[in-house]
């Protein structure tokens, strides 16, 4: 049975922050790399944490899942959301003593299995499209999506509550007296299918601030998911607003480094000048300067109730069914009242 020690001669990583890392410790900073690689060798070396060792040997002979993500590698180190939500998952398939595999795309663009064996189920972290979807059913009869639910009439699903996440930060900007609340993000999003819709953290932000009477559409931003563009379209629309936002909704942590850095440049503080939540609650926004207010997306019991899905699946349940998990509002020092830039 491999150890902590085995995992750190092969990566050159110290035991501590492993041990950290694979107990998805969140007052650890690593990059998105050092995680893959850490749970790339725990896999490897088929490392079962120490508690579950016992549980894993009582439990029924090893299945063996793949595992399937909508980006490719270079798409995911730029939004480290979908590579944290892997790596849940793979926490509660070690935990179960189930061996896990990654479906990657062939040079046709098909998802294929390695190794020979058929798998007993695939986990889908993400939208795709109906013919990947075929790809997964030629690995498996048992898929379980993940983020995303293609067809709640044929698939089981576990997904956040978008609705309440956006709910929850709204809330407290409008608790604190902000009425000119603004958006960033991308307006269109791959959903189910993999087809372009109006993104739901969207639609939730319009609806809830037009219940409220605020809702000003100037303060939408459409943003790519990722740094580079946060900052490029935050710089544009600070040069153009003559009467800027006194709060800001940042639709994925993925934005927030090029977003800070746009207000930094032009000089706005925060939370003196504009208050600032994001969503996701990765470390992205736990590191940032200040430390973001977030809505945490609650990856670990998506994880779980996807488990538990397919143990369904497994065992013939007749219809199947999506898990709604709810989010939660974390506060931290980039929400203020709005008084100082309203005078």
């Amino acid at each position: 049975m491999a150890t902590l020690k085995d995992i750190a001669g092969v990566t050159g990583i110290s035991i501590s922050t492993i041990s950290r890392v694979l107990n998805h410790d969140e007052t650890i900073s690593v990059t998105p790399q050092t995680a893959e690689k850490i749970f790339a060798a725990a896999k490897a070396l088929d490392y079962v944490p120490t508690r579950s060792r016992a549980k894993a040997e009582r439990a029924a002979p090893s299945r063996r899942m793949g595992i399937a993500q909508m980006f490719e590698m270079e798409q995911i180190l730029e939004d480290p959301y979908y590579l944290y939500m892997k790596s849940a998952l793979e926490k509660v398939c070690f935990s179960k003593g189930i061996e896990t595999t990654n479906l990657f795309r062939d040079e046709t663009g098909h998802f294929i299995c390695q190794g020979d064996s058929e798998l007993d189920g695939v986990f889908a972290i993400g939208s795709f499209t109906p013919q990947e979807i075929e790809d997964f059913h030629r690995c498996s009869s048992h898929v379980v999506f993940v983020d995303t639910s293609p067809d709640d009439e044929h698939y089981f699903a576990a997904v956040p509550n978008f609705h309440l996440g956006v709910r929850q930060a709204l809330q407290r900007l409008l608790e604190a007296g902000h009425r000119r609340i603004g958006f960033i993000g991308s307006q269109y999003t791959f959903q189910e299918e993999k087809t372009l819709k109006l993104d739901a953290r969207l639609y939730y932000f319009r609806n809830i601030l037009q219940e409220a009477g605020v809702f000003d559409p100037a303060y939408v931003l459409d943003s790519a998911m990722n740094s580079t563009a946060g900052f490029e379209v935050m710089t544009r629309a600070l040069d153009a607003w003559q009467t800027p936002p006194t709060a800001l909704f940042i639709a994925s942590d993925a934005i927030a480094n090029g977003v800070l850095r746009a207000l930094e440049r032009k000089g706005v503080s925060i939370p003196g000048q504009m208050s600032v939540v994001a969503f996701n609650d990765t470390p992205l926004s736990l590191n940032a300067s200040p430390p973001l207010s977030s809505v945490r997306v609650l990856q670990s019991e998506i994880a779980a109730a996807a488990y538990m899905a397919m143990e369904s699946s497994l065992a013939g349940c007749t219809y199947p069914f999506k898990t709604v998990v709810p989010c939660v509002y974390v506060e931290r020092e980039s929400v203020g009242a709005p008084d100082a830039c309203e005078s």
